[in-house]
C-alpha cells in the first residue's frame, strides 16, 4: 500500500483536462464545432487557462486544431471521452441505484472518479449493474433483501470492516463534535 498512491500520479490526464474535453464533447454536440472561447465560457474560466490545456491535449494526441482556431478530437480523444462518459454514466447508476443517493449526489460522486477507473474496473462495474438491474427472480430477491437490511457495527474498536476503526462510530463522533449529534 505505501507505493499504491503513487498510481494516481500515473494517470495521464488531470481532472481539469478531462473537463475540457467533457466540454469539448457537450459543445460540439451541441453547435457541431468548438473554439477555445467557447470552451472558457463553458467552464467559466480563463481564455489563456484553456490554451494551456488544450496545447496540452494537443501535444498527447486527444485534439486537433485547425486553421480556423477549431478544436476536433483525435479518433483517441474520440475513444477516451466515450470511455470517461460511459464509466461516469454507470458509476452514477451505481450511486443511485445501489447506494441510493440522489441523483445530484450521485452525479457529483461520479464527477470526481470517472476517469480514475481503468477500463477493466469500468467493464465489471457495467458487468454488475447490467446484473443488478435485470429483472431476475434472483436479483429482485436480492434487491428487496438488500432494501431491508441495516448495517449495525457491534465492533467499534475491532471492526471487521473497516481497518482501524469503526467509520460509523467516527461518523458519530464528528456528529457530536459538530453539535449535529
Amino acid at each position: 500500500m505505501k507505493e499504491l498512491w503513487k498510481k494516481y500520479d500515473e494517470i495521464e490526464l488531470t481532472h481539469s483536462s478531462v473537463h475540457h474535453l467533457m466540454a469539448m464533447h457537450e459543445l460540439l454536440k451541441k453547435n457541431g464545432y468548438v473554439r477555445g472561447v467557447d470552451i472558457a465560457k463553458y467552464l467559466n474560466i480563463s481564455r489563456s487557462s484553456v490554451s494551456i490545456t488544450l496545447r496540452k491535449l494537443i501535444g498527447k494526441g486527444y485534439v486537433l486544431e485547425d486553421e480556423n482556431k477549431f478544436y476536433q478530437f483525435t479518433g483517441r480523444g474520440q475513444n477516451l471521452i466515450n470511455g470517461v462518459l460511459s464509466k461516469r454514466h454507470i458509476i452514477q447508476l451505481f450511486f443511485e441505484k445501489v447506494l441510493n443517493l440522489s441523483p445530484g449526489s450521485a452525479e457529483a460522486e461520479a464527477c470526481k472518479i470517472e476517469h480514475l477507473l481503468n477500463e477493466e474496473t469500468g467493464q465489471r462495474l457495467m458487468t454488475f449493474m447490467g446484473y443488478f438491474l435485470s429483472e431476475t427472480k434472483e436479483v429482485k430477491q436480492f434487491q428487496h433483501a438488500y432494501g431491508k437490511f441495516v448495517y449495525d457495527c457491534n465492533e467499534v474498536d475491532n471492526c471487521s470492516i473497516c481497518e482501524l476503526n469503526c467509520y460509523f462510530a467516527g461518523q458519530d463522533e464528528e456528529k457530536i463534535l459538530s453539535g449535529q449529534g
